[in-house]
């Protein structure tokens, strides 16, 4: 009887820690139920840009905050930028102002 109680409990145990396992594995990933896909949003907001950088045709392009066809394109290839960079010309980098373009533009290339 004594080493069916001991069977008994060990495996309780077994499973009280497998469960905990599980529970600190979930958290840790931290998957929610709906997870939203993270975006990037500007502190100063794209409302007031003038002009907006993003790729074109594998390089940096200069477009304005209306949209159309890009004003100025560059030949600073996207493939050669950090990762960080590429995903804030995906979404595309909002300039106040021609400035503040060239600034972006030099930082980039270099």
């Amino acid at each position: 009887m004594k080493q069916w109680i001991k069977l008994a409990g060990t495996g309780a145990l077994a499973v009280a820690a497998a469960l905990s396992a599980s529970a600190a594995l979930s958290g840790i990933a931290g998957t929610p139920e709906k997870a939203e896909e993270p975006g990037i949003v500007w502190p100063g907001g794209s409302e007031d840009a003038e002009f907006i950088l993003r790729e074109y045709n594998g390089c940096i392009a200069v477009f304005s905050a209306a949209g159309g066809r890009p004003l100025t394109e560059t030949d600073i290839e996207v493939r050669s930028l950090r990762e960080a960079d590429r995903a804030l010309l995906h979404a595309g980098l909002p300039c106040a102002d021609g400035a503040e373009v060239l600034e972006l533009l030099e930082d980039l290339g270099s």
